[in-house]
């Protein structure tokens, strides 16, 4: 059997690359595996296709899967039958646990073999987030190698990449398609490669402990976030059915929509919007503001630079041609098309063959924990405009089911300084923005005012000023400033506490999680503890629905403070009323509400006369 060795920080390793099934020992295997109850697990597949179906679609594929122990590993290919059934039944063991560095292991395994591997996963991507949050921190495998162990990971990343622009064909030597080609055409039996692939199983498992010991503190979150991780993977696994006749039919919408616009602009200039043209034009129709321009120095016309302009002429500080104004709208049109569009490609491109998409939810993103979603950015979609939520929709027999947290940051903010005023204002039960209005400006307050009132709270609550409010309300700086300092006398404790935790270089969480604040931002420790509280009360809601009642199986989709469920359309009426019972608490003292509802079959509700083209009988199709 051909092995490797290398050593590095004075370690020794051993690679066992069996090369085909006369070199394969399936007892020497065995007796490898027995001899460590977690083994580091990692796989190297084909290069994924960024945008598309990743784990699930054709360009998906398995070439080697390695096990490692502290000093050794074995790297055995797929594709050879004897090594597949020995691959196969190590993952398939209950008893057996594995270590990996994020859920693209476990979702290949899933993708390959079928296999789900649950809660015998830990992850040391995840561990790292938990001991530094922000995201600068490198959690990279090769990064944190080198900090905790050696470089030796790298060395063999380094040669690797060396070996792929080597053996590359002349057509695919350019940027990075040395790499790509070689993910998908290097040797599996070459050595730099297997070499490669055995270390990256030896030094996640060596990770390991390291990790681990340094968590002790807080192993309570280590817990439960690794079975936070395992139930968004099965979210992932199981995949949103896209709604694909109705996701098409608003493609072409908006598509017409962004065509239209674009040609009042050519037939009024002579060119695109989109053209660089467009921007000098309308720089020459603009006074008294300058457009912000890009990094590389050309002027902007994003869609913030016209929001900005066109606030500036409305505040009478700034003055633009008939002409300009109509070209604005019209370029503004654009950029809200195009938006959209790029939404709904990303939709249909990542939908499998069975008209599923499969997004993955990064549990641990923000500082804060709060998750984000990718692949496509589902969080990004509003509750508003909810027809691009409308392309996503349940099951055939079943409906989607959402409860999320009332004002949750809000509650969480007056629970954590103890701000009578505001505890008093939450506990009588009144809308919260009307009552805070009535605080600063008495009971005939205009709607304005409870606007402006509502962005004051949450601003204030995370240590926005004057020109954060004004940008946000249009209302003028010293306006904002009155406001502000009408809300601080409302509400003093509120922002007694942000001063006071503004002091800490951590800020350590009632859950117990650990913040680093960030020395540049000290006002923005409030927000870390408020934010990262309220994402906790969420995923204890999470696991008591999951647990205790059973639901699982049942979860769709976490975003921001909702959760999503799927049910069989008969259990709607309970499930609902189970989402509101289960997730209306209180935090230290503090009502913690929230509001469940049947969503129906689409995850975004449309007036029925703008159902437009969807066929839920043949969503998939």
């Amino acid at each position: 059997m051909t092995d490797y060795t290398r050593t590095h920080g004075g370690h020794t390793m051993t690679i066992n690359a069996p090369a085909d099934a006369t070199e394969f020992d399936p007892a020497a295997f065995a007796a490898f595996a027995a001899s460590d109850l977690v083994l580091g697990l990692d796989v190297e597949t084909r290069a994924i296709v960024k945008g598309g179906p990743g784990h699930f679609g054709p360009d998906a594929g398995v070439r080697l899967v390695q096990f490692g122990a502290p000093t050794a590993a074995w790297v055995l290919n797929p594709l050879i039958p004897e090594q597949r059934r020995a691959i196969a039944e190590v993952l398939a063991d209950e008893r057996r646990r594995f270590v990996t560095h994020t859920s693209y292991d476990v979702l290949a395994v899933w993708s390959a073999f079928g296999l789900g591997l649950g809660h015998r996963v830990i992850d040391t991507h995840l561990l790292s987030k938990l001991l530094a949050p922000d995201e600068r921190a490198g959690h990279g495998l090769k990064e944190l190698t080198g900090r905790y162990l050696d470089d030796g990971l790298k060395q063999a990343e380094t040669a690797l990449h060396a070996r792929m622009r080597e053996l590359a064909p002349v057509g695919s030597r350019a940027g990075n398609n040395p790499i790509d080609w070689g993910w998908n055409h290097l040797p599996a039996t070459d050595e730099a490669f297997t070499v490669y692939a055995g270390l990256d199983a030896v030094y996640v498992r060596r990770l390991l402990p390291l990790l681990l010991s340094r968590c002790a503190p807080f192993s309570h979150l280590v817990r439960m976030e690794a079975w936070l991780a395992a139930q968004s993977t099965g979210i992932t696994v199981r995949g949103l059915l896209l709604d694909t006749l109705y996701t098409r039919g608003l493609l072409a919408e908006f598509r017409s929509e962004f065509d239209q616009g674009d040609q009042v602009i050519r037939q009024a200039l002579g060119f695109s919007g989109r053209s660089p043209r467009f921007a000098a034009w309308l720089e020459s129709q603009v006074d008294g503001f300058t457009l912000p321009r890009t990094e590389g120095g050309q002027v902007s016309t994003s869609a913030d630079s016209l929001t900005a302009l066109q606030d500036a002429v409305t505040a009478g500080a700034a003055r633009i041609s008939e002409e300009g104004a109509a070209m604005v709208a019209a370029r503004q049109r654009l950029a809200a098309t195009s938006n959209t569009i790029s939404n709904l490609e990303s939709f249909l491109a990542a939908a499998d063959a069975t008209g599923r998409v499969h997004p993955q939810i990064n549990t641990l993103r923000a500082r804060t924990g709060r998750m984000s979603i990718t692949g496509p950015a589902l969080q990004t979609l509003k509750k508003h405009d909810p027809r691009l939520r409308h392309c996503f929709r349940a099951d055939p027999g079943h409906v989607l089911v959402a409860c999320d947290f009332s004002q949750v940051e809000v509650r969480v903010a007056a629970a954590l300084s103890r701000d009578r005023t505001l505890m008093d204002v939450i506990a009588s039960g009144v809308d919260l923005h009307d009552a805070t209005a009535t605080l600063m400006y008495g009971p005939g307050f205009t709607k304005e005012q409870r606007t402006v009132s509502k962005r004051a709270t949450f601003g204030t609550i995370y240590g926005g000023g004057a020109k954060a409010l004004a940008a946000q309300t249009g209302v003028p700086v010293h306006v904002a400033r009155g406001v502000i300092q009408r809300w601080q006398r409302t509400y003093p404790e509120v922002i007694r506490f942000g001063k006071d935790i503004a002091n800490a270089t951590t800020v350590i969480t009632g859950s117990g999680r650990r913040i680093p604040a960030d020395p540049d931002r000290p006002y923005a420790n409030s927000n870390y503890a408020i934010q990262s509280t309220a994402r906790d009360l969420l995923v204890a809601a999470v696991y008591e629905l999951a647990t205790t009642h059973g639901l699982a199986g049942a979860l769709w989709l976490f975003v921001h403070d909702e959760v999503i469920v799927q049910v069989p359309e008969q259990d709607a009426e309970h499930v609902r009323d189970l989402l509101t019972k289960v997730m209306t608490s209180a935090f230290r003292g503090v009502p913690i509400a929230a509001d469940a509802e049947i969503l129906g079959t689409h995850w975004g509700r449309l007036p029925q006369e703008q159902a437009g083209p969807s066929v839920p009988e043949h969503a998939g199709a």
